[in-house]
């Protein structure tokens, strides 16, 4: 046994020449004490031929662990070192290092801010919501249209039938209400939900409790209220006592009951809503009398709550079996089938548009940095150039390419964590800038991007990929050389091999073809954001005021509030600086600025399942007139066209040529909902929800034969209108004092509405095509320094031999124009193929418009020649006696 013993330990003492020279003496110690320890046990148990095999094979396993350890400390001392020489390498070229670490910042930052837009909405996410990805939005579809809301009575049913493969379904909806607690109202926005909204989404109370089952499903006898997180800090301090105290909502009183746990804001994931109340007390809350008895008022969003692992495709088909079955017993108020939503491409928030938007905006933050990782690479490339003869003694010396390209890509991860780094910051700094492109709008709209854990894994993915994408080329570009070639260029003056100067001048002509894509896009945006704000909109107000104001909630009933929005209007235009006034029920071009009904024309036969849906709005006596709105037959509504008068309307031309062909739409009847209306008059056609709609069928029918307590007061104005705010409002509370005005703004703040998505675009594609523009031209500049230098004994024969400054400028301009002109070749084509993707947000402009074609690409080669002048200059100031006496 003890002979065992020192056989053993002698192979220990051998294996550990096996080990690392840095841990030898240690893992020698260590094994030898581990043996000695084992054969002590051992004697003391007397384990015969087993305990001689355990032995053995744990002197064994030593070996094998000297192996590994050799391995896995080389492998980290080449790691440690190729990461101390490449900090080495960084602070020995200052210049390199700061150019590469703020190019490739100003790309990765881009990226990961414009994803931090794009996260929450991507992944469907509703902030404080629990599993909000389960989540998906439910609408009816009826024959051509799949975005119809869903009634009260059709969300009970659906309820109580609802399929296995779904866990619930809750309804809700946006009302702006009136709030009173001690004095003057104030405006608070909510949502009237199902007394099982806060269940389904998961979400508990951070005070009090949330709905009870009964609080949802007896109309009008449970008057309750759960208050936001936000607004019971900012309105109530933070008072815990608020609960049980008493609020007035709209006129009615309400028990607050609750507080919401802190971080959630709603169903909608834009808005910062400040309260819930249930859905059954919609009859004391809203106008339009009593919804939720009408099985065909679709006015609620519907949301449902899938089952873990079902697919959507799966839950749709059951829950058509559902609609099937309730459109068969309730044929004219039910749809017969449902659309399900991802939340990301729900009509209800947005729709894939806004999706699409933000895409775009992140895939023009992409090509900026595919532009700034070539820039890098061509950095890399002309340092790599002054370090040829390093590359060639390593090779000489032994190392591997391998080893060399393991070295040259830790340099270059080095400068890409030190842009990740730089992109971080420069994110967080700007992840907010989106704020800045939300119009002003009578909504609590609050867009909170975040740096979270998924943006910041997303931004070290980008950082890696960057690493590779700009370092690889150049590494191993870099561990090619010899020493033979590497002397011969050091001899001859020359700085860089053709093959590194084709590649170089390879990846500008990138640079220029991308720049120039995003400068074509930016053209197109820029023009139809220009073309969007020139767009007759249909009437030609421009200064004037618009204030919104609530008659239900201050406790008018239907005569009292005919009455008081005919003084009110009278009054309005006493006001001096006033030129006209009327009222409506919504604005043009605004946030929810039209609805629309069912319709049949007396005298139309619609084709086979044609429908008939037309787009229609609420509004006051004159206000065709107030807001320039030509009548081109017929009349408008005056003070005759009210309660009691025969029902009238006025159409749009679009609706006459389309459901009056060949005859006179004036003196024509159309049924709209359960009244027949006449037709006394044709406007012209405009915009009615976005600047890029087609012309549509459009109904105006008179305010007071259909009475809205919820109006907007329009004021035409002379002068600046903002200082008629004051009088406005003196005017109204004249006739009520505790009748408050809310959202009160200009026309031209109300426009910006209708062009924030063209602005928008337009404002970040104009900077990242600037910094584009930018980036290629030094990495143009910079391709043609390096080769005027590589030419400079050229350059001095030529001008021994007679060649002008001039020649030498123009041969110079020729290598710098062959460059741009190909990347404006490839630019031109990619921009043919891809502003085609988005010519639905085009507005006045095609996606090959010449202009913006032209334009850019004029600009693109004037900045490039710029950039090829400068060092083309200098180079003819070259004295050729010393270019020749260098050589």
């Amino acid at each position: 046994m003890r002979l065992l013993l020192r056989l053993l330990l002698a192979m220990i003492d051998l294996g550990a020449r096996l080990a690392p020279r840095s841990r030898r003496r240690a893992w020698r110690r260590q094994w030898r004490a581990d043996i000695v320890h084992e054969w002590q046990w051992l004697s003391r148990t007397d384990a015969g031929v087993i305990g001689r095999a355990t032995l053995v094979r744990r002197a064994a396993g030593a070996l094998r662990h000297a192996f590994w350890l050799r391995g896995h400390v080389r492998r980290l001392e080449m790691i440690s070192h190729d990461l101390r020489y490449g900090w080495r390498q960084m602070l020995r070229r200052p210049g390199v290092t700061v150019a590469a670490v703020v190019t490739l910042g100003l790309g990765i930052g881009a990226n990961v801010m414009m994803y931090s837009w794009l996260d929450g909405r991507l992944r469907g996410l509703i902030p404080g919501a629990v599993d909000s990805n389960r989540l998906v939005a439910m609408n009816g579809v009826w024959q051509t249209r799949n975005t119809l809301n869903t009634s009260y009575q059709d969300f009970l049913d659906f309820r109580e039938r609802r399929p296995a493969t779904i866990d619930d379904l809750f309804v809700y909806t946006l009302v702006p209400l009136n709030m009173r607690i001690d004095g003057d109202p104030m405006r608070v926005f909510g949502e009237v939900v199902s007394g099982n909204y806060f269940d389904v989404l998961g979400v508990g109370p951070a005070l009090g409790r949330m709905f009870l089952h009964d609080e949802g499903t007896t109309p009008n006898r449970y008057a309750v209220v759960v208050l936001s997180y936000n607004f019971w800090e900012r309105r109530f301090a933070g008072d815990r006592s608020v609960i049980g105290r008493t609020v007035t909502l709209n006129g009615r009183a309400f028990t607050v009951v609750g507080v919401a746990a802190k971080g959630f804001r709603g169903a909608e994931p834009y808005l910062n809503l400040d309260l819930w109340v249930p859905v059954v007390m919609q009859p004391s809350l809203t106008a339009g009398g009593d919804r939720l008895s009408v099985r065909g008022n679709h006015w609620l969003e519907a949301m449902v709550r899938l089952k873990p692992g079902v697919p959507i495709a799966r839950a749709q088909a059951d829950l058509n079996i559902v609609a099937a079955d309730l459109g068969r017993t309730y044929p004219a108020d039910s749809f017969p089938a449902v659309q399900l939503y991802e939340l990301w491409r729900a009509p209800s928030m947005g729709g894939a548009a806004v999706t699409a938007v933000m895409g775009i905006q992140l895939g023009v933050a992409a090509i900026v940095l595919l532009i700034a990782c070539a820039n890098v690479a061509n950095l890399l490339l002309a340092s790599a150039a002054t370090r040829q003869r390093e590359t060639a003694m390593r090779l000489t010396l032994g190392a591997s390419r391998g080893r060399l390209v393991q070295q040259l890509l830790t340099e270059s991860t080095l400068l890409a964590v030190a842009g990740g780094v730089t992109g971080l910051v420069f994110a967080y700094w700007t992840k907010d800038l989106v704020r800045a492109f939300v119009p002003p709008a009578p909504l609590p709209i609050d867009i909170e991007p975040q740096l979270n854990g998924v943006v910041l894994l997303f931004g070290v993915a980008i950082t890696v990929a960057t690493a590779f994408v700009f370092g690889l080329v150049p590494a191993l570009q870099g561990s090619q050389a010899s020493i033979v070639t590497a002397l011969k260029e050091t001899a001859s003056g020359a700085t860089t091999s053709p093959r590194r100067a084709r590649l170089r001048q390879a990846l500008v002509v990138a640079q220029v073809a991308l720049s120039l894509l995003l400068l074509v896009s930016a053209g197109l945006f820029i023009r139809t954001l220009v073309n969007a704000q020139s767009v007759d909109p249909g009437f030609s107000l421009r200064s004037g005021l618009l204030a919104s104001i609530d008659l239900q909630a201050s406790g008018y009933d239907t005569a009292r509030g005919r009455a008081f929005q005919e003084q009110l209007v009278a009054r309005v235009r006493d006001v001096p600086g006033i030129e006209a006034a009327s009222v409506a029920q919504r604005l043009p071009l605004g946030f929810g600025s039209s609805g629309d009904m069912s319709v049949t024309v007396e005298g139309y036969t619609p084709a086979p399942n044609e429908e008939m849906h037309v787009y229609y709005n609420r509004v006051g006596p004159a206000f065709f007139a107030t807001m320039g709105i030509g009548i081109f037959a017929g009349r408008e509504f005056s003070e005759r066209d009210g309660d009691g008068a025969r029902d009238v309307a006025v159409i749009n031309e679009t609706l006459a040529r389309r459901y009056f062909p060949g005859r006179s739409a004036i003196g024509g009847r159309i049924q709209a909902g359960r009244r027949a209306v006449e037709v006394v008059g044709i406007a012209r056609d405009g915009k009615y929800q976005s600047v890029s709609e087609p012309p549509r069928p459009f109904m105006y029918l008179p305010l007071q034969q259909w009475y809205r307590p919820d109006i907007v007061l329009i004021a035409r104005t002379t002068g600046d209108p903002a200082a008629r705010v004051t009088a406005l409002q003196a005017a109204v509370h004249a006739l009520d004092p505790n009748l408050p005005l809310f959202d009160v703004r200009t026309v031209a703040e109300h426009l910006e509405v209708s062009v924030f998505i063209q602005r928008m675009i337009a404002t970040l594609l104009g900077g990242f095509g600037a910094l584009a523009l930018l980036l290629a031209v030094v990495g143009l500049y910079g391709v043609i320094a390096a080769i005027t230098a590589q030419r400079t004994t050229e350059i001095g024969m030529r001008m021994a031999l007679g060649a002008t400054r001039r020649d030498i400028v123009a041969l110079i301009l020729r290598q710098g124009c062959s460059v741009t002109m190909t990347g404006v070749a490839v630019g031109l084509a990619a921009a043919f193929a891809v502003t085609r993707l988005f010519r639905s947000l085009l507005v006045g402009v095609t996606a090959t418009d010449t202009i913006s074609f032209i334009g850019t690409t004029l600009l693109l080669v004037a900045v490039a020649l710029i950039a090829c002048y400068v060092p083309a200059r200098r180079a003819a100031a070259v004295d050729p006696l010393q270019a020749l006496r260098n050589e």
